[in-house]
């Protein structure tokens, strides 16, 4: 065999045309057939992109985004875009829209019924065919409306995990607060801490007072001192005048008197550093105060009435002022014991204050950290339970899918057209493959003659 030129070729086309001519048509009768036996598909379309920036909107924190309006954007990037796609090619949203279809499989939506397009405009396409029209728009709404619902579905899981751990922060920092709360008050009570501040002045201010009578109380005892030593000099003198024995001017009783004056004048003392005269608790010690001041008068009544044999001397009246001395002098003692008591009481208050309230700062501090730290939970809580309830725009859907009027499968012109090309391509090939065979018919029987001719010699 030679190689032929192309105008041989077109030859052995034109001298059997008719063949090719037969083929394509059958080809394009036999589409158009087909096209009419066929049941139509539809197809629709749904649109729609996913934002850029996400839809971020709170309600009571201020994590500094702001809240005006802005428009919303696709990326201009195909990579955020393929995790979308994976979406929606997913089992799990194929199971959600068989759920509202079923007459669709979940494989049939996976496998055949519907595509996925990422269009250059960067929008996400998505195409669902169905023989009824209305399905086919139903079924592509229903993904961008399970795709939107899946994503916020993701997010609300991590928001249910966070109101979870919130309420359970709040439960713990609530109980650490009734704790410090309870702390602080057992120690307000147990060293009455009300007002350091203002206790403090109190006591400066006290302190400075009962110096004062202190001082003025020494002065008296002093007095009281060179008063007693006169009239003991002068009594003395007097004493020649008379025969007795030893001036009598104690007893045991009245000691006891002494030292209850003494003890009852340190407690008032005490008491009006903190609390005033007028309370029950003075007003007692006072009235005993003056009952044993009745007690010692009567006392040293009957202590003059039985040493002193002439009522009306100057003896005897030397002896009653010694004896009143002894027992001014005794109260302005016992005073002055009261007064440095109180002092030391008051001295030791105001040392003891700058370490109280170091510890009433720490608990306070404690106990507003706690309030603080409940307040932003709270406040916390009351945002993520507002997110929840908040739908947020995942996807924007732009051209929402509609019945379409036309179906997508079979379209008649376009059929026929590709079946008249593939007829003009199969008939070409069989001219080309008849021509080859008579060509080569020769060569072939003499091929054969000669093996029939070997296997009968």
């Amino acid at each position: 065999m030679t190689d032929k030129t192309l105008l041989e070729y077109w030859f052995i086309l034109y001298n059997r045309k008719v063949i090719i001519l037969v083929i394509a048509l059958s080809a394009m009768v036999t589409a158009g057939v087909l096209s009419k036996i066929l049941s139509p598909v539809y197809e629709a379309k749904a649109v729609f992109f996913v934002p850029k920036e996400p839809d971020v909107t709170t309600f009571f924190t201020s994590p500094g985004e702001i809240m005006a309006r802005s428009p919303l954007m696709p990326s201009s990037n195909e990579e955020p875009h393929g995790p979308y796609i994976g979406i929606l090619k997913s089992q799990t949203i194929a199971s959600l829209v068989q759920k509202d279809f079923p007459h669709k499989t979940a494989e049939t939506l996976m496998r055949r019924d519907m595509d996925f397009v990422l269009s250059d405009e960067y929008m996400l396409e998505v195409y669902a065919r169905d023989k009824n029209p209305r399905m086919a728009a139903a079924i592509a709404n229903a993904y961008v409306k399970y795709f939107e619902q899946l994503m916020g579905e993701y997010s609300l899981v991590s928001q249910s995990e966070r109101q979870a751990t919130l309420e359970e922060d709040i439960t713990r920092n609530q109980k650490g607060l009734s704790r410090a709360k309870g702390i602080l008050k057992v120690f307000q009570q147990k060293n009455r801490t009300a007002n350091l501040d203002e206790e403090i002045k109190q006591l400066i201010t006290m302190k400075t007072t009962f110096e004062s009578q202190l001082e003025a109380s020494q002065v008296s005892y002093n007095e009281n001192k060179n008063k007693i030593l006169t009239t003991k000099r002068k009594l003395k003198e007097e004493a020649v005048a008379f025969n007795t024995s030893e001036l009598v001017i104690t007893s045991p009783l009245l000691e006891k008197l002494r030292a209850q004056l003494v003890d009852i004048e340190a407690k008032m003392a005490a008491l009006r550093v903190e609390i005033k005269e007028t309370h029950p608790d003075y007003i007692v010690l006072k009235e005993n105060y003056e009952e044993i001041i009745k007690n010692i008068n009567k006392e040293i009544e009957i202590i003059i009435k039985s040493q002193v044999k002439a009522p009306d001397t100057f003896y005897e009246n030397l002896r009653r002022q010694l004896i009143s001395l002894y027992v001014d002098g005794e109260g302005t003692k016992a005073a002055i014991r009261g007064i440095k008591k109180t002092l030391k009481g008051i001295e030791e208050r105001i040392l003891e204050i700058p370490k109280l309230k170091n510890q009433l700062d720490t608990l306070t501090t404690e106990i507003e950290r706690y309030k603080k730290l409940v307040d932003l939970l709270k406040v916390n809580l009351a945002e993520v339970m507002a997110q929840e309830r908040r739908a947020p725009q995942i996807a924007v859907l732009v051209d929402e899918a509609t019945p379409p009027k036309r179906p997508s499968f079979p379209i008649l012109w376009l059929n026929m057209t590709i079946a008249c090309l593939a007829g003009l391509a199969g008939g070409i090939f069989y001219c080309f493959f008849v021509n080859y065979l008579d060509e080569t018919r020769e060569k072939r029987i003499y091929r054969l003659w000669k093996i029939i001719k070997s296997t009968q010699g």
